[in-house]
Order: structure tokens, then sequence, then C-alpha cells
């Protein structure tokens, strides 16, 4: 079932990264409804689910530099590579991650020193009330991602905190229930799309604070609560109807990786072309269905067998000749260091 949620997120993920990018887009229309509701439950959904398998302290430190920070790293370069492609120029910021690459550098942080803020007390408390504050912050801006990385925070301590009896006592909805539910989630993305201009979708975000984008203090607040609870909301729903079988989604959600850096390329090209090379129908529904059906495409794509060893190939490769870079430095260093000592 975890396997499947995943899969769904990064389906999700791709339609949110085209939705913006592939033409006309207004926030009090459909696309404003689609967006805000995936914006603002997407990445912390993913966030929620990378928590809960951060239970072991130990371990997330031991594997997250591999697993997270080294593809980052190689993101750098080759995503600035690709922009120079694409679109002839590019600009190379370390201060600034790379589009997407966020989510990276943040769960690295996350998962890295899990066992140092684990430690600190009332941390659950501490890092709500900072997300509802960090709007006020001047310097919690995309610089270093330090935006996302308190906004985010709460919902990655939540899951390392949930046991399997928690998730198991919220899977108790009726499919009425679901129902109601997903129609009042709906209902809010709706309202906050037509209705709610005071919060920008620059403001779901979550990377920069409220001053910079025009927001009032206290929307920003109210923003961020509305945020945190039709998350909780969509988190609780999609726990009571995703199904607990081996489907297709569960195996993209084992191979969301190279989903994940690899559309990026495609996000560039739907942004530069707009979506279909300038086709930009007039009809809503049939526009959005071509967004659906190219996040498809690109998920059965870069989900497929020779698309993942060809990634695998490519990062564990490099990841190997990184580690023996590393010894053979530790190697010429004790050998210095015996010769000194002679």
């Amino acid at each position: 079932m975890f396997d499947t949620f995943r899969g769904l997120l990064i389906v999700l993920v791709l339609v949110l990264h085209f939705t913006r990018v592939a033409g006309n887009f207004s926030q009090a229309s459909l696309g404003g409804v689609i967006y805000i509701t995936l914006i603002s439950n997407v990445n912390h959904a993913l966030i929620f689910l990378s928590g809960f398998f951060s239970k072991n302290p130990d371990r997330s430190k031991q594997t997250s530099f591999h697993t997270l920070m080294w593809p980052y790293i190689l993101g750098i370069p080759f995503f600035y590579c690709v922009r120079y492609i694409i679109w002839g120029s590019a600009n190379w910021n370390l201060a600034t991650p790379p589009f997407a690459m966020w989510y990276l550098w943040v769960l690295f942080f996350y998962r890295y020193f899990t066992k140092e803020w684990m430690r600190v007390p009332h941390i659950l408390a501490l890092s709500v009330l900072m997300y509802l504050l960090a709007g006020q912050i001047p310097f919690l801006t995309d610089i270093f991602g330090l935006g996302r990385l308190i906004s985010f925070f709460p919902f990655f301590i939540i899951a390392v905190y949930c046991t399997k009896d928690q998730i198991k006592k919220v899977q108790c909805l009726k499919k009425w229930h679901c129902l109601l539910l997903g129609t009042a989630l709906t209902g809010i993305s709706c309202v906050l799309a037509f209705c709610v201009p005071q919060l920008p979708v620059e403001f779901y975000l979550l990377k920069r604070p409220a001053g910079a984008l025009g927001i009032s203090w206290y929307w920003d607040i109210i923003g961020r609560v509305i945020v945190m609870a039709t998350n909780c909301g969509w988190i609780i729903l999609l726990l009571n109807i995703l199904p607990g079988r081996r489907n297709y989604l569960s195996y993209v959600g084992m191979n969301t990786m190279p989903i994940y850096i690899l559309h990026v390329i495609v996000r560039y090209l739907v942004k530069k072309h707009t979506i279909l090379f300038g086709v930009l129908p007039e009809n809503q529904v049939v526009y959005y269905l071509m967004i659906f059906a190219l996040a498809g495409l690109c998920v059965l794509v870069l989900s497929s067998k020779p698309v993942v060893k060809m990634y695998d190939f490519v990062v564990e490769g490099l990841w190997k000749v990184f580690l023996g870079l590393i010894d053979r430095c530790k190697n010429l260093l004790a050998r210095v260091q015996n010769l000194l000592k002679q």
C-alpha cells in the first residue's frame, strides 16, 4: 500500500510540475484548483512517507548521503548542462537548489540529523510553531532551501513518531466517509482558487516569507493552518482508499528516483515549447487531460527497466568511483603520516 501511495504521488508530482509551465494558467480556474490541491499535499505526503520509513536514526544517518545527497550533488552540474543545452544559457548558483532538487536537499538534513533533533524536548510542538511563523522570518527564503526546510519539518516529525497501529486506526473510514471527506477537501481547494486571492499560488510553495509575496502576516498563518489541515485530510483519505495488493503504481513507487530526477528534463522542454509544442486546446478539460497523459507517459517511460538500469548504472557507478577515490586519499594520507613518523 505504501509503494502504491508513493507511486501515485510521483505521478501527481509530474502533473504538478507541468501544470503552470504548460501554457495558459490562472489561479481562478480549473488549473488553479488542480495546482492548489497538488502543491498543498503532494510534497507534504512524500515527506510524510519518507519520515515514516526513517524511524531508525542510525540507519538514516548512514544511508542519507548515498541515497539523497549524492544524487543532489550529481544533479547540480547535470541540470546546469541541461538548461544550457535547452535555453542556450544557464545560471550556476550553489546557494539555491536546482528545480525539484530542494526535496533531496531538505530530506537529507531531516534524515541525517534525525538522532539529534529527536533529543530536543517538545520537538513536534516546536516544529509546528516554527512552521506557522516561518512566513514572518525574512531570511527563510529559497536560499539553501531554508523556507521549505522549516515548512515541511512538522510532516517529517509526525511521520517518524507515527506507528503502524496508529496508521491502522485511521484506516477505518467507510466508503461514504471517504466520499464526504474527498468532497470537502476538493471544495476547500475550489474556495482557495476562486475566492481567496489573498493567497496567490506562490504562497503554497512555502519557500518565501509573506512580505516577499505581498501577503499580510495573518493571511500567511491562516493559509498555513489550512494547508496542514487539508494535507492531514488527504493523507487519511488515501490511506483508506489505496489498495494493499501489488499493482503498477506499487511498481512505480519502488522506482521513483529515476522518474523524479529525469522528468525535470521534460519539464524544461514543456516550459520552453508549451504543451505539445505550442498546441493549447481552448477546452480546459482537454487541456488538463493532455497534461495528465503527458505525466502518465513520462512515468511509463522513466520507470521502465532500461531507464531504471541506466540510471542505477550511472549514479551507482559514479558512487563506486567516488568511494574508490576516498579510499585512495585515505591510503595516501596514511602513507604520509607513516613517513612523517619515520
